[in-house]
């Protein structure tokens, strides 16, 4: 409740909340879009393709979120977004289907969205106190899955039945009003809050080059504030199996509901909408876990929950393929928010928008590797044998990271900050 009072903080995530239900719903229609257009599963994996590219120059977009004011980044980025998303939508529906055309307006999207986490992440510190912050950052992975489930439970009665532009036009709109509530942010926000998230400039007369080579030391830098963690750093090897696999369970799920399940389009909402519901569980019991169980243990329930993953091609039946989605999402709700507490303890204000970005372009870098081979393999394997090797592979990544948090501990500078939690 205290954090239901504070008005900055809700004001920064009520704009969150609706454009993530936007966006959601967005991301549910234009994949189902895509697979009724051309009815081949390999399309999807390429427009999935369209979204992980971005990730690999995160470590650059943090950057920015350390170099200028985060709030107003925010505001340009969801003002882009709104913008683009019209304008997928006039060609679309005024001139032609074009694969080509949705995926390349679809990246710039997605560089939007990357452009928009590490920022928002980094200055989510600055609306909450900070022994507050392990249940802020449980609200927001539990809103973003509120919002999984409530596109997912839209998509599972509309998808089929009303015009799929309009959930183009409702992500519009949900970009719009975010980007409002951020201005309004201004007004409740405290200043020196403000002023902590922009460096000082050098002097008004700084040479180009000079500019370019210090934006490229902060990129370094920020590798280099990763690489001083050795938890961060030992995560990296079982991240990087999970997530170069995790990929055919996001972008070819329209493909196994249709040609695997014979479910439809409402095989494929209820699909998102389990994975949907345990994150959000996942997310929601981070906060009350941290009562009773430290960071460490909590990450290693968290990935023995996403170990569940290699059942989920041994049985292609609806619900228990629902039942094992929100198995792992239980396990994603959990690792997401301390994973985001983890870095915000950390990392200094001043590091921790590069330091999201880096990590997020470490991590997420894998995701076009895994988009482009799942691609492919569609074509050699088939569907059930891409499903089978993905499941393996991301539940060894899980077990590795579980291991990971097991023995490797947290250096003693990492862990002054974590004495609640761990203790």
């Amino acid at each position: 409740m205290e954090i239901l009072a504070n008005k900055a903080f809700m004001r920064f995530y009520t704009g969150f909340i609706i454009s993530e239900i936007g966006t959601k719903m967005f991301y549910l229609s234009i994949f189902w879009f895509v697979q009724e257009k051309t009815q081949e599963p390999s399309y999807t994996a390429w427009l999935g393709l369209a979204i992980t590219i971005p990730q690999l120059f995160m470590f650059i977009f943090g950057v920015f979120a350390d170099r200028y004011n985060r709030r107003k980044i925010m505001i340009i980025t969801d003002i882009c977004s709104a913008l683009i998303l019209l304008t997928i939508t006039t060609y679309t529906y005024v001139i032609e289907f074009s694969i080509l055309f949705i995926a390349v307006m679809f990246s710039l999207l997605n560089i939007c969205n990357n452009i928009f986490f590490p920022t928002s992440r980094a200055f989510m510190p600055s609306t909450l106190p900070e022994e507050k912050l392990v249940l802020g950052n449980s609200l927001f992975a539990t809103g973003t899955q509120i919002s999984t489930i409530i596109a997912s439970t839209l998509g599972a009665f509309l998808l089929s039945k009303v015009n799929i532009y309009l959930f183009f036009i409702f992500n519009t709109i949900t970009f719009l009003f975010s980007a409002f509530n951020l201005f309004l942010l201004r007004f409740v926000l405290p200043k020196e809050s403000v002023n902590e998230t922009v460096q000082p400039k050098k002097h008004k007369k700084e040479k180009k080059l000079f500019a370019v080579k210090q934006f490229i030391n902060d990129v370094v830098e920020g590798f280099r504030v990763i690489k001083s963690s050795k938890i961060l750093l030992f995560m990296i090897p079982g991240v990087f199996l999970t997530n170069i696999f995790f990929v055919t369970f996001i972008y070819l799920t329209p493909g196994w509901s249709q040609k695997i399940l014979h479910s439809g389009p409402e095989g494929y909402s209820l699909l998102e909408l389990g994975l949907g519901v345990g994150t959000f569980i996942g997310a929601f019991a981070s906060g009350w876990f941290s009562k009773f169980i430290n960071i460490k243990r909590g990450q290693i329930l968290a990935f023995l929950f996403q170990s569940t993953i290699v059942l989920f091609p041994v049985f292609p039946i609806l619900i228990v393929n629902v039942f094992i989605l929100f198995l792992y999402g239980i396990g994603s709700g959990l690792a997401n928010a301390y994973t985001m507490t983890l870095i915000q303890h950390i990392i200094p204000d001043h590091q921790r928008g590069r330091a999201f970005g880096t990590l997020m372009s470490i991590m997420g870098g894998v995701v076009p590797i895994g988009t482009f081979i799942c691609g492919l393999l569609v074509k050699y394997i088939g569907l059930v044998g891409v499903f089978w090797m993905s499941g393996i592979v991301c539940s060894i990544g899980a077990v590795i990271l579980a291991l990971t948090f097991k023995f490797i501990p947290i250096k003693e500078q990492d862990n002054k900050n974590l004495l609640t939690q761990v203790e």
